[in-house]
């Protein structure tokens, strides 16, 4: 027996060497975890050196084109239903430049580019990742849809990934995308096969315009908007730049298109007397300075 110690209760010494033993455990479990955590940032290190490393997640953009000839309320209501499709991340409204098969298109594409400025942010939120795309502004020919997507992807396709807007009343009988051209070395080429198999489609549901036939029909890589998976969500619109234009036309009176037209475009148009009045007026006017 140790010196002092009871019976039945171990000696200073034995405390000792039971207290060092329990430390010692307790020592190597927190080397061990650390040794651990060292390990992985290592892995993680070379992983990231090497390149192994996951990439980020491109952006996802719907491009909006059209004339938009005034921009309308449902133009901007169709931006925010994109983005409430979840489809997308930000959507790109793209106002075209000079187009052969829009030759009564009177007003120059600065002005129309100013009148989107002018809808997406007078009528949505800061928060709303709308944007309004200058691509076209200063082209003395708007961009063929596919020569637009494929410009777009190859100055920003290492971040951003894109999609087109079409609408249902593009999907008619006659209507063969396949056919589609582009602009090659001032040739006129047929590149539609290209660009349905390149390129996703989202499709907005037109009122009045259904699509003839089958999405599948048109490429494999159509489908319509919707809402949280429920195309009824979807609220549609037939207000279009075309209504504008006539009812103007027709009344020459701004007051009779408000409501159709964001108001703050609405006193653009007034400031700048666009739509109305005789061809040549109208011309002269909206090929005046902003």
């Amino acid at each position: 027996k140790h010196l002092g110690s009871r019976p039945g209760k171990p000696g200073p010494s034995i405390q000792h060497s039971c207290a060092c033993a329990a430390i010692t455990i307790r020592s190597f479990a927190a080397i061990r975890s650390l040794a651990a955590i060292i390990a992985a940032a290592a892995v993680r290190r070379m992983a990231a050196l090497s390149g192994a490393a996951t990439p980020p997640q491109k952006v996802r953009v719907a491009v909006f084109g059209g004339a938009f000839d005034p921009p309308t309320v449902d133009h901007v209501r169709c931006c925010a239903q994109i983005l409430r499709s979840r489809r997308v991340d930000e959507v790109w409204l793209t106002p075209c430049g000079p187009r052969p098969d829009k030759p009564n298109l009177e007003t120059p594409t600065l002005k129309r580019w100013a009148m989107c400025e002018i809808a997406v942010n007078s009528a949505l939120p800061p928060t709303a990742k709308v944007r309004v795309c200058d691509v076209d502004v200063n082209r003395e020919r708007a961009y063929f849809t596919y020569d637009l997507l494929t410009h777009l992807n190859k100055t920003r396709g290492d971040t951003h990934e894109f999609s087109f807007v079409i609408g249902t009343d593009w999907l008619t009988k006659e209507t063969n995308i396949r056919e589609w051209e582009s602009d090659v070395g001032g040739k006129r080429v047929v590149t539609g096969h290209k660009l349905i198999e390149e390129f996703d489609f989202l499709v907005l549901k037109r009122p009045g315009h259904p699509a003839y036939g089958e999405l599948s029909d048109y490429g494999p890589r159509f489908s319509y908007l919707d809402v949280d998976g429920d195309s009824t969500k979807f609220i549609e619109g037939a207000g279009s730049s075309t209504d504008v234009r006539n009812c103007l036309k027709d009344t020459h009176d701004y007051d009779a298109v408000a409501g159709l037209v964001p108001a703050a475009v609405l006193a653009f148009m007034r400031r700048h007397r666009l739509y109305i009045g005789p061809a040549e007026t109208r011309i002269a006017r909206a090929s005046s300075g902003l």
